[in-house]
């Protein structure tokens, strides 16, 4: 027989599938995707790049895809793939392992990235046995074999639907990502699937923000009938028969009513003496209405649906759902969980019958099979519903002992699911019963009539909800089950109790990640296998972050929406991505053509995706930022005590409040919900940061002001005031915030400041050779000797000309550069700087030398930014003190600061306090009952004198603690760092270090029960860790940073699976 490999995309899926092959099979795994589209930077240096052919291609040198062909109908669309760097080694072992078989087969996923895994895998290894397509939906022994029997050709229609996506991410992506992060930093960022789905995110919390709340009372009664020993609840939904307000959609955002002549509201007052006019009264009964009803069940999972359910069932989040599926599917217990189709196979329906006849009863199965219609029009009708694998469904009990409590769970929700989608209808009766009555109250002499509503339902028969049972999406109350009692029209009922309830209209809810999931699928964006990356991404980036299970904007993501919705309207409007979706269905159809599509999608005139980046670039070089961003700030609303609009913008990593465009600023915190981010509250953050520093007392040694502070870790005392900066917004701020630490801003700074003051030596030594002169190190110094000798400038200096060989090229750019600089001198005083440092870089031969530089983009994009904060200034000389205090500012020296320890309250601190803080480290004196024993005594040395070890207190970001050498120990409660002995410390030292939880920097997270919190996918221990960049959670395989609104002390096992699955999906 012949020897095959079969190549997988997982290693658990080789390992599950090795065991249903026999030895004349070897399971490989790909481990994901193995080849990428090259990254820009590297394109120039690519075997592959002719600057003959390539120079003028911007797409290939931007994205890293040949866009064009001989002329624009003959377009090619050919991205460049290189190998990823972590698939090396795997390339390697699977050529190893093909030369030893005669047959190849691709076993990928059966789906977009599956068929373009496969391709990839193809072009890669390039095979010299023949090679077959393998598809298989569940991994059982007879699914496996009977798709070795059944194998295809790739689907170059599949693939090219793939490739087409991946060029319009990245290129939507990086191109976004490339203005966005000038326009707002932060490493912002934007694709197709994510900017549409945070602007939906903002939206909802648009609309929170413009609600406004209204009041209402309720009124409900408990009534009994004499003969009858129910007693029932009535809800009064009508006066003189005008409707009752009842909730929330008698009201518009704005809490005024939506129909004020047609409802009457009951305030607590009215309610009150309702009841007193109710109380010991009676009601007749007007009507009673009974009908039959019947509930069907919902279809077996798609993948929406699925995460939708295990979300509202168990928590967590997407991606840690799809990672629980994932470990499940490659280990034969469901089939393939990337699906949009709800049906089932015939063997599957059969499977769920037999269970459900066996566990439930006869009498719960239909007549006829149930079948379900697929309601999305892209749904991959290749694929079943998911569902337990295997011709018979194994029972959850039949499973404790082989998957983890999590795995469990999510097993026994899809059986459920399953078998209640074959399963008989609920049925039961529904009844209403309106009673009405006459009352006379408000003060009022004339009687009014009152209606009350009861409900109530009885189930005969539960269906499919004897096994099942969905969960609500939400928390709003479930219909109850009341029985009420069979009584005529006209029967009277007596009243035994009033109940008045206060209530506020609810803004709309936020998002869930189990609803927001719904709201892609609905609209149709994204495809199952990207809605948990989609929503991983949007937190990683920090345009949300988790609040119990809802998901908050924060200022960052929505500064970044107003971007996209003001430059890109169209490409994050939701129907657009949408379309997209359709399209690509179109090409994996093979009913369109993947050139025409991508032509159309970037180059089509005034709307294609490559005129609009162009014009956002534009408008950035032509010094329009500061415009721009503010046009895409955030209005929080007017003050009307300062006459200012008050605006939340991001900038330098954070979110902040401004006073109008240029006002008063102040931070605020990352995880503040944007709905609470009032005037109010925003004037509060503005009035504290304008407050002067709270000076303590004065240091008796230094004479320097002792001052309180509170920081983004706490409370502190400072030495001193820090260098006041000015605000990052005003003219001057964004002048001295640039990167002025690289050299094109260096050599730009420096021919400013020589053509305001041709005498600064620094500047003239810095562009000395900017553009390259010839000017040699030796020659330089002779120059500054003769300006120290002569007591003269370094430009005097050149013009001695003593120095350079006469009529050497080095002589004659040395004249054109003090010719230059005499001539711009002039202009200094009548020009603007940002035109006149464009004009004099150009003149000087530096614009010229930076473009023929090796990716010279970065550098020119440095360079417009440094003439655009120039515009700001009508003055060179200053803007050039502007650049002078910059350097001042950035060298004087930090003040010393110390943080509150535990127990201290900075409204109480003291002055003694602070200085004690301050103090600190401090050397600790030895006392008299110091005894010192020599380490590693000599006894061939004579020591007349030993030298006593030095111990220091410090405070650290744990506490106090003491140090001797590289030892420390940290200090107990009951040890007071500001009065501890030499003595004392020497006996802390000398016990054996206590690591207690505060202090270490790797604690094992625990379930619930206490046992060790493990992955669901590596289904090893998670470990909660301190590292070089903060705080992250780790498997041993996969590590996870804490996000913003994360926090060490309160990370549970629940929030750590979230944080490695959504780690995964961005792999």
């Amino acid at each position: 027989m012949p020897k095959a490999l079969v190549i997988v995309e997982s290693p658990a899926k080789a390992k599950t599938i090795k065991r249903y092959l026999g030895s004349d099979y070897s399971v490989e795994a790909s481990v994901g995707h193995i080849r990428d589209i090259i990254q820009p930077k590297n394109v120039k240096t690519d075997k592959r790049y002719d600057l003959t052919i390539h120079e003028d291609n911007s797409e290939l040198h931007s994205y890293g895809i040949d866009v064009s062909g001989e002329s624009p109908s003959e377009n090619i669309w050919e991205p460049w793939y290189v190998v990823s760097e972590n698939s090396k080694k795997t390339i390697t072992q699977l050529r190893k392992a093909l030369k030893s078989v005669d047959l190849l087969y691709l076993a990928t996923d059966e789906d977009r990235e599956g068929e373009a895994i496969a391709w990839h895998l193809v072009e890669v290894l390039k095979p010299k046995v023949p090679f077959y397509r393998m598809v298989f939906h569940e991994i059982t022994e007879k699914a496996i074999v009977g798709a070795l029997e059944q194998t295809r050709d790739i689907d170059m229609n599949l693939v090219a639907a793939q490739e087409a996506r991946r060029i319009m991410d990245r290129m939507s992506g990086f191109g976004w990502s490339g203005v966005m992060r000038q326009v707002i930093g932060g490493g912002a960022s934007g694709g197709p699937v994510q900017s549409p789905t945070t602007r939906r995110l903002v939206e909802r919390e648009r609309e929170r923000i413009r609600f406004i709340s209204a009041d209402y009372c309720s009124l409900s009664a408990s009534v009994r009938h004499k003969n009858a020993g129910v007693v029932f609840n009535a809800k009064l939904i009508e006066i003189n028969n005008q409707k009752v307000v009842s909730g929330k959609n008698d009201f518009d955002e704005n809490g005024e009513l939506k129909k004020s002549n047609e409802v009457v509201v009951l305030d607590e007052n009215r309610s009150n003496s309702l009841r007193e006019a109710l109380k010991s009264g009676t009601l007749s009964v007007s009507s009673i209405e009974r009908s039959p009803y019947q509930r069907k069940p919902k279809p077996p999972f798609t993948t929406s649906t699925f995460q939708q359910e295990v979300i509202n069932k168990l928590g967590g989040s997407a991606s840690a759902a799809m990672g629980i599926a994932q470990s499940l599917y490659q280990n034969g217990y469901i089939t393939y969980h990337r699906t949009d189709s709800t049906a089932l196979s015939d063997q599957a329906i059969e499977a769920a019958r037999a269970s459900i006849e066996t566990e439930c009863g006869i009498e719960y199965l239909p007549r006829e099979v149930r079948t379900y219609e697929n309601k999305t029009s892209s749904a991959q009708l290749a694929h079943e519903a998911i569902r337990p694998a295997g011709e018979t469904f194994r029972h959850p009990d039949e499973l404790k002992g082989d998957l983890n409590k999590d795995q469990l769970r999510v097993y026994e929700i899809i059986w459920k699911r399953t078998l209640a989608s074959q399963m008989t209808d609920e049925r039961g009766e529904t009844a209403r019963m309106l009673l009405s009555g006459a009352v006379s109250f408000d003060d009022s002499s004339e009687s009014q009539t009152l209606t009350f509503s009861a409900s109530g339902r009885v189930i005969t028969h539960p269906g499919f909800r004897y096994i099942y049972e969905e969960t609500p999406e939400n928390d709003e109350e479930v219909e109850g089950e009341e029985i009420l009692p069979d009584l005529p029209e006209g029967e009277t009922v007596t009243i035994e109790g009033i109940e008045v309830k206060n209530h506020s209209t609810k803004p709309p809810a936020r998002f869930t990640e189990s609803s927001i999931v719904k709201w892609m699928e609905e609209v149709g964006i994204g495809r199952p296998s990207t809605f948990s990356a989609t929503i991983g991404k949007i937190r990683a980036r920090e345009y949300t972050y988790k609040e119990g299970r809802s998901l908050v904007p924060t200022v960052k993501g929505i500064v970044g929406t107003n971007f996209l919705e003001l430059e890109f309207n169209e490409e994050v409007q939701y129907h657009n991505r949408a379309n997209l979706e359709q399209s690509l269905d179109k090409i994996a159809n093979g009913d369109k053509n993947r050139v025409e599509t991508l032509d159309k999608w970037w180059f089509e005139p005034a709307i294609g995706f490559k005129h609009k980046l162009v014009d956002v670039e534009d408008k950035i070089q032509l010094g329009e930022l500061p415009k721009l961003r503010h046009e895409i700030a955030h209005q929080v609303g007017f003050d009307p005590e300062s006459n200012q609009n008050i605006y939340a913008r991001f900038a330098n990593q954070k979110p902040y409040v401004q006073y109008d465009i240029d006002g008063e600023t102040a931070s605020i915190p990352e995880s503040l919900p944007p709905d609470q981010l009032t005037v109010p509250k925003a004037k509060e953050y503005l009035n504290a940061a304008a407050e002067p520093d709270q000076v303590l007392c004065e240091d008796p040694e230094t004479g320097l002001d002792v001052v309180l502070r509170q920081g983004s870790y706490g409370w502190y005392v400072s030495l001193g005031h820090f260098p006041k900066w000015p605000r990052s917004s005003s003219p001057e701020g964004e002048l001295m915030r640039l990167p002025h630490h690289l050299k094109p801003l260096k050599v730009a700074a420096a021919y400013l400041r020589s053509a305001v003051d041709p005498t600064d030596d620094e500047a003239i030594l810095y562009l000395l050779n900017s553009p390259k002169r010839g000017i040699g190190k030796r020659s330089i110094e002779h120059f500054q000797k003769i300006a120290e000798d002569n007591q003269c400038s370094l430009l005097e200096a050149f013009q001695t000309g003593s120095v350079l060989k006469s009529g050497s090229s080095q002589e004659s750019a040395l004249e054109k550069l003090i010719q230059l600089i005499t001539q711009y001198q002039k202009k200094q005083e009548s020009e603007r700087p940002s035109s006149l440092i464009r004009e004099l870089l150009h003149d000087s031969g530096y614009w010229e030398e930076v473009l023929a530089l090796k990716d010279p983009e970065s550098k020119i994009k440095n360079i417009e930014l440094f003439i655009s904060a120039l515009s700001k200034f009508d003055n060179c000389q200053v803007a050039v003190d502007v650049l002078f205090e910059r350097e001042r500012l950035k060298n004087t020296p930090r003040p010393k600061t110390a943080s509150l320890i535990d127990g201290m309250d900075p409204e109480t601190l003291t002055k003694e306090e602070a200085l004690q803080l301050l103090s600190l480290p401090k050397v600790l004196e030895p006392d008299g009952d110091s005894q010192i024993t020599p380490t590693n005594p000599d006894p061939e040395t004579e020591t007349s004198e030993e030298e006593i070890p030095e111990i220091t207190v410090h405070n650290g970001p744990y506490g106090p603690y003491l140090r001797f050498g590289d030892d420390t120990r940290s200090l107990g409660d009951d040890d007071d760092p500001f009065t501890i002995t030499y003595s004392r410390a020497r006996e802390i030292l000398s016990q054996p270090k206590q690591f207690r939880r505060r202090q270490s920097k790797e604690i094992t997270l625990k379930n619930d029960d206490g046992s060790p919190c493990t992955d669901p996918v590596s289904e090893k221990p998670i470990v909660l860790k301190e590292g070089r960049f903060g705080p992250y959670v780790t498997d041993g395989d996969t590590n996870a940073s804490l996000q913003l609104g994360d926090s060490v002390e309160q990370m549970n096992g629940e929030r750590a699976k979230e944080l490695l699955a959504e780690r995964r999906a961005q792999q």
